[in-house]
């Protein structure tokens, strides 16, 4: 072995909201030492740019080095919700993700490129540039980066070529290579390394670590340790890149190994853990259920404080059985790290995912019944509905982790039909009453590999420099909505208002934590009638506790049954500060309380709209109760020129019907009927 080398390893591709210290830091660092070549790790979070060529020029002045490699993990956010910028409005439909100008403006792709014109200014010592991202485009990041070389996915040969690479000698054979000769790029041979056979972290890399993360105090950092223990992926689902760059073959990392980098990590107390995988279950459950074997004897050693937490990538495979083993192991992470694509089985073949809508939905449905199980034997308390309305967020249980999940209706082979079939199978299967929240995916990155269409690209547009562009460009953040659905709602912004309606409303609850009644009530009706209304209703027999069981509640809607002045019901229209959560949630209950007492008057309007007895409607699915509305009616001008009606004409018909429409959040429309009939 000759004499050793060193290098210099960098990255310029973190991403503020999930700040982490590169994980490339640790497995390149561990590669590299198997060929006695020293790295020292630098990332450039938190330095401006303006500062890089000072920052760079001190330290190379510090020692000399034979190589800079620079890691590129990210092309962007891979999020359209990241590059598209929409300014709040008030009304609920038209509420969407906004996103912040800073947020907007991360582009890795082109700091590499500066940093690598900086320390062309500096230094003639040869440039290398990997990573995923890198391994994605080769060609074109080689060509636009202009790096000497260049390393697709594993750098095992680089390392044990160096000194070839060092002298520009013997370049054709060596793996994973690519360079430009003569003008053209050269490649050496295609290789899939497995995991590494050795322990990656040590105790240089976890005070590196230590001294990233002192940095950055307060932001938003993810402090899990990250462990490989497998890679790659079988299958070829669009546009997934996991295949391309780690290869088809899994190829899982020796557990003895990972054992010993979890009993590292224990003596500096990391032992809440990130498995990196493509899938940790990608060819089937044998190893995730021995690792979990393999976690379950180390906690069985170990105080509470020091027990392994672990989360990472995986298929909805798993059985209920195989789900409570892997909770025993301590797996804490979400049953839905991956987006499932839809429930509609044809959009599922067309994008070749690996399971069925029947998998999907059972696989949640039994996920949640594990989680309840689980509490249940703890002894701790699984919040009703109205609990978590009512006190959210702040005494949401941290460890109902099946509280949300992904969806990608933004593929770029969803259609009208994808989606009315996701809706009703959601709803069939009870999905909405599962979940919290329910993130839609709304659009696809296009990447050259995924091959797009003249149609997929005829719809694409990219983000440079803060500036949309109608056009695609693959260096920078280019997304495409789903053709199908653009040609239906004629613009990204109406599919946006649509999506965010369908995860809030038809695929979770999210939309009944949102709902401000106190803004509803004083937008639909005046104080003196509605206190009219509630004289008559508090001369009924009807009780509160019949509507909830939330004490303080129970307490307010007291006091304005004993206290029925103007004064005291201007509160549910603006609520006094610091009451607001309380007020807003009893002035629903209070508008349930009137029409409940006016049910045999609202019989009539609710037999003409074809809806079922009061306390029946107010419990349809929002699905169910937009279905039958638009049976009849395409948009909300049809239905109340029914409602306004001399037969049914007068403010309680309104108002009660306006009132169903915001509580199911249901904003009727002729371009949403398609998606509700059957």
């Amino acid at each position: 072995m000759g004499p050793q080398r060193t290098i210099l390893l960098l990255n310029a591709s973190n991403l503020k909201t999930a700040l982490m210290y590169p994980y490339a830091f640790v497995q390149v660092s561990e590669i590299a030492d198997r060929f006695n070549i020293r790295t020292i790790c630098n990332d450039m979070y938190g330095i401006s740019e303006n500062q890089w060529e000072v920052y760079l020029q001190k330290l190379l002045k510090k020692e000399p080095f034979d190589m800079i490699l620079i890691t590129l993990r990210n092309t962007d956010c891979v999020d359209v919700n990241d590059y598209r910028y929409h300014p709040k409005n008030t009304n609920y439909h038209k509420s969407i993700v906004f996103q912040s100008p800073e947020q907007r403006s991360y582009y890795p792709i082109q700091a590499t490129k500066l940093l690598i014109q900086v320390l062309r200014k500096l230094t003639d010592v040869l440039i290398v540039i990997g990573g995923y991202a890198f391994s994605v485009m080769p060609e074109r990041l080689m060509n636009y980066l202009n790096p000497d070389y260049g390393v697709i996915g594993g750098p095992d040969a680089f390392f044990e070529h160096f000194e070839d690479v060092l002298g520009r000698q013997n370049l054709t054979q060596i793996a994973n290579l690519i360079y430009s000769q003569a003008k053209t790029l050269q490649k050496g041979p295609s290789r899939f390394f497995p995991p590494s056979f050795r322990q990656e972290y040590t105790d240089k890399i976890i005070k590196d670590r230590q001294a990233f993360y002192s940095r950055f105090s307060g932001e938003n950092v993810e402090l899990s340790v990250s462990i490989e223990v497998s890679r790659g992926c079988p299958m070829n689902c669009s546009p997934c890149s996991e295949p391309l760059v780690e290869g088809r073959k899994v190829q899982y990392r020796d557990l003895d190994v990972i054992e010993d980098e979890i009993n590292f990590l224990r003596k500096y107390q990391l032992n809440q853990l990130f498995f990196i995988c493509s899938e940790i279950n990608a060819d089937g459950n044998e190893f995730v259920m021995n690792l979990a074997d393999r976690i379950i004897e180390i906690n069985e050693e170990r105080k509470d404080y020091e027990k392994v937490s672990w989360y990472g990538l995986h298929l909805l495979t798993l059985s209920a059985d195989q789900l409570k083993h892997i909770r025993k192991a301590g797996f804490r992470g979400d049953f839905n790290p991956l987006p499932v694509v839809s429930l509609d089985d044809h959009n599922l073949a067309a994008i070749k995912a690996p399971l069925k809508s029947d998998d999907i939905i059972n696989f949640f449905t039994q996920a949640k019944k594990v989680v309840k199980e689980e509490f249940r034997h703890i002894g701790k308390k699984f919040f009703s509905l109205e609990e978590r309305i009512f006190r959210a967020p702040q005494s949401l249980n941290p460890e109902d982790f099946m509280n949300s999940w992904n969806i990608f209706l933004g593929n770029i082979e969803s259609t009208s039909e994808t989606i009315r079939v996701t809706l009703k199978r959601a709803d069939d299967a009870g999905l909405n009453q599962l979940f919290d929240s329910c993130y839609v995916n709304k659009a696809t990155r296009i990447y050259d590999f995924i091959r797009p269409t003249e149609e997929v690209l005829k719809h694409t547009w990219s983000l440079i420099n803060g500036v949309i562009k109608n056009s695609y460009n693959e260096l920078y953040p280019s997304f495409t909505y789903p053709p199908a659905l653009l040609r239906h709602f004629g613009s990204a912004e109406t599919l946006d208002e649509f999506f965010v309606l369908v995860g809030d409303t038809y695929l979770s609850r999210k939309h009944l934590f949102k709902k401000d009644w106190n803004w509803f009530l004083a937008t639909n009706l005046d104080p003196g009638t509605f206190l009219s209304w509630w004289i008559s209703a508090i001369k009924s027999e009807l009780a509160f506790n019949s509507l909830t069981a939330i004490p303080e509640v129970l307490k307010f809607l007291t006091f304005l049954r004993n206290s029925p002045s103007i004064g005291n019901i201007k509160l549910l229209f603006n609520p006094t500060p610091g009451r607001k959560s309380l007020i807003n949630f009893a002035t629903n209950i209070a508008i349930q309380f009137v029409l409940f007492s006016q049910e045999k008057k609202l019989v009539p309007i609710m037999q003409r709209l074809g809806l079922p007895p009061l306390k029946t409607t107010l419990n349809l699915s929002p699905y169910k109760f937009a279905v039958k509305l638009f049976e009849h009616y395409s948009n909300k001008d049809e239905l109340f020129s029914v409602v306004n009606d001399s037969s049914f004409n007068g403010a309680l018909f309104s108002f009660f019907v306006e009132y169903l429409l915001y509580l199911k959040n249901t904003p009727l429309s002729d371009e949403f009927q398609i998606f509700f009939s059957h």
